[in-house]
């Protein structure tokens, strides 16, 4: 289709312009006695020297309790994640991240452990990838990584998130873990850093999650710009077909931001994807909008508004949540929150949640 073409020509364009704008950098920062700002993760700056290998390992925890409306109170080691990185004294470096899910439930019903095929319990390899720093504004990434689309889906580490629920648009809409490779970097750009990811995804997933629906192919773009005052503005791009929904065509569209003032946060996403399927158009699309505030020490209140259409329903899911978030130790966060919905088609769990995670 001439639509598809287009998009795949958009992309192949803009991830030139960025690669032409790294090399400028590059060449800036060989002039300067100085280099460019860490842009890792924070998740990847924790654990424990293996020795002096070079290797690193940490990782992070949680364990959730509910109490949903028409549901059994139950609680559940949500999940264990291993996360090994290397570093070395010349420009590569790997990282991987292992995860058991859903190890162990605890139903009030019974009093025992419930395996249901909602709660299934599973080992996944989240990430594993080599990366090569030519400079800060240009490097490169191939193996299996967290899909850059949006701000949750590459931060979604428990102990770094405000509320133990995820929006529904930071999951459903896209597979979270693509397979393929990855130019990335960080630009100066009218004296503030612009952060890019071009990436490809040729179908062939490594260890693919059990259930889960992986991209067949994928070509995407992400920028997030650093607008100064505390705000981040991002943009992201993804043309795809999923390995299990044969003769689907998928377009993404999305843009977000990050608002932080002292120990105020205002966050938000927005995405719209376009599915053709034999001619026929089923979009689907949704949005959150988040608020963070200090209350008292390190107690944090959280509020969140979510909406969410699917392709196949009629009036969207409005979602509205209230809780707190302690982080009463670094490295450790206590959650609680309430969530009610209007308009739920998707059965969205609604009511108590709470969770504890930590991060080592």
């Amino acid at each position: 289709m001439k639509s598809q073409a287009f998009i795949k020509h958009l992309l192949r364009a803009a991830s030139c312009l960025a690669l032409a704008a790294s090399g400028l950098a590059h060449a800036q920062e060989a002039a300067s006695p100085t280099g460019g700002g860490d842009a890792a993760p924070a998740v990847e700056r924790h654990g424990y020297p293996l020795g002096d290998s070079g290797f690193n390992l940490g990782g992070y925890a949680a364990a959730e309790a509910a109490d949903y409306i028409g549901g059994d109170p139950a609680a559940t080691l949500r999940g264990v994640s291993l996360l090994l990185s290397w570093q070395s004294d010349s420009r590569w470096s790997f990282f991987s991240e292992l995860e058991g899910e859903n190890l162990v439930k605890l139903n009030a019903s019974d009093l025992g452990h419930d395996y249901g095929s909602d709660h299934t319990r599973a080992l996944a390899l989240e990430r594993l990838y080599v990366d090569y720093a030519w400079s800060d504004a240009l490097q490169f990434r191939i193996g299996k990584f967290l899909t850059p689309i949006g701000r949750w889906n590459v931060i979604h580490a428990a102990p770094l998130t405000w509320t133990s629920s995820r929006p529904l648009i930071t999951e459903s809409t896209f597979p979270t873990n693509a397979t393929g490779a990855m130019a990335h970097g960080v630009v100066p750009l009218a004296g503030h850093a612009l952060e890019w990811s071009a990436y490809a995804s040729p179908g062939q997933e490594l260890l693919p999650e059990e259930g889960s629906d992986p991209f067949k192919e994928a070509y995407g773009l992400r920028l997030d710009y650093e607008v100064g005052g505390g705000l981040q503005l991002g943009a992201s791009l993804v043309e795809f077909e999923q390995k299990h929904e044969h003769g689907e065509h998928k377009t993404l569209y999305g843009i977000d931001f990050l608002w932080q003032y002292r120990r105020f946060e205002l966050s938000g996403e927005w995405a719209y994807r376009v599915r053709v399927h034999q001619g026929d158009d089923a979009d689907e699309f949704g949005s959150y909008v988040q608020a963070v505030m200090p209350l008292i020490g390190t107690l944090y209140g959280v509020a969140r508004y979510e909406t969410f259409n699917t392709s196949n329903s009629g009036p969207g899911l409005n979602l509205y949540l209230g809780g707190l978030a302690w982080r009463f130790r670094p490295g450790w966060v206590g959650k609680l929150e309430y969530r009610i919905a209007t308009d739920n088609g998707v059965d969205e769990p609604e009511g108590w949640l709470s969770s504890i995670a930590v991060l080592f």
